[in-house]
């Protein structure tokens, strides 16, 4: 075996990659559906703008449009898909009515669509418990 043939067998396969992004999913989802973590990440990471990154960890993490993403058969089954563009609406109706400044963590959960995002969250994230998260080192067929 050559030394580039080693260093291949270490790449995890397109399989566990996106096994690992939906876990990603699932971490966003918590953290968007409780207020409390919300605010406990403040308090640990304080370099972070939380609402900035609850808006925008969504976009690393989940195409535009779940169902146009090819390999979303692969790791996330009917209900979770379905729950992603639920969640999506909720997300783009939240991007349109909090400032492009992004206020405070507090002033932002004060806005009625912010707890609407934190209400369809959580009831994604039930979704996406049911099967909970997947192995990040192995695939799960």
């Amino acid at each position: 075996m050559t030394e580039r043939d080693a260093g291949a067998s270490d790449q995890p396969s397109d399989r566990v990659v996106e096994q690992r992004v939906r876990n990603r999913v699932i971490e966003y989802l918590e953290l968007t559906a409780s207020f409390e973590a919300q605010q406990e990440y403040e308090r640990e990471v304080p370099i972070a703008h939380i609402p900035y990154e609850v808006i925008n960890q969504w976009e690393d993490w989940v195409w535009n449009d779940p169902r146009s993403n090819p390999d979303i058969s692969d790791v996330y089954d009917g209900p979770e898909v379905e729950a992603m563009c639920q969640f999506q609406s909720t997300w783009d109706v939240v991007v349109a009515v909090v400032p492009d400044d992004y206020p405070s963590l507090s002033d932002v959960q004060a806005i009625p669509e912010w707890e609407m995002l934190r209400t369809t969250a959580e009831e994604a994230l039930k979704v996406f418990m049911r099967r909970g998260k997947m192995p990040e080192d192995h695939e799960v067929v």
